[in-house]
This record gives structure tokens, C-alpha cells and sequence, in this order.
């Protein structure tokens, strides 16, 4: 018997089907290499990107948070400024503070202890 390999012209069967030369298969291997590497490199980057996003976001909210809080400190002690000015204002404008207290009684006379009459002391 003869070498078998060498009367078949041995080719594998993908070549056989499509038509193939060694060109188209070395093309279409590497481009299945690139199409998987560049399908696993999508899911990092996408993987990536979505945790890039995820810390923007925080990033915000926490400087929307410290900004909404800053604000309504504000506002509270504007407010809280305004009831204690309007409580002293209050205090201030009441008409039980506002009025004069009333004359004190006049005391009794007292009388003198030295019922003599006053005159010069020295007469010249």
C-alpha cells in the first residue's frame, strides 16, 4: 500500500468546507483572537467604567449632601437668629416693663430736736 497522506491530499475538513486557503484561515483565526480578547478587554472596560461612575456618583452626592447640609444650617440659624431678636424686641416693647414705676409715699416730717432759733454766732 501506497503512503495514504500523500494520493489524498491530506487538508482538514474547515478548508475542505469553505474553500479556504492558508491565508483566509490564518485571517479568520486571528481575527477570532481579536474578537475574544476584545469581547473580555469590553467587559473590564465596561467593568471599569461602571465602577469610574459609581465613585462620580458618590463623589456627588456627598458633595450635594455636605452643600444641602451647609444650607439648611444656614437657614436654621437665620431663623433661630430671628426668634431670639424677636423674643428680645417682645421684651423690650411690653408694657409692664415699659412704664414708670409710681412716686414713693413722702416720709413723715421729722421734727427738729433743737426747737431754738437760729443766729449769729458771734455778735460784733
Amino acid at each position: 500500500m501506497k503512503n495514504l497522506t500523500n494520493s489524498l491530499h491530506f487538508r482538514p475538513l474547515f478548508s475542505q468546507t469553505f474553500g479556504l486557503s492558508r491565508f483566509g484561515r490564518r485571517f479568520i483565526l486571528l481575527g477570532g483572537i481579536f474578537a475574544l480578547v476584545g469581547l473580555s478587554c469590553g467587559q473590564r472596560k465596561e467593568a471599569i467604567v461602571q465602577q469610574k461612575i459609581a465613585e462620580k456618583t458618590q463623589a456627588f452626592r456627598s458633595k450635594k449632601s455636605a452643600e444641602c447640609r451647609e444650607s439648611l444650617l444656614m437657614l436654621a440659624e437665620k431663623r433661630v437668629d430671628s426668634l431670639l431678636l424677636a423674643e428680645a424686641q417682645q421684651q423690650l416693647l411690653d408694657s409692664l416693663s415699659r412704664s414708670k414705676p409710681g412716686r414713693p409715699a413722702r416720709p413723715v416730717k421729722v421734727p427738729p430736736i433743737d426747737s431754738l432759733a437760729v443766729g449769729p454766732l458771734f455778735d460784733l
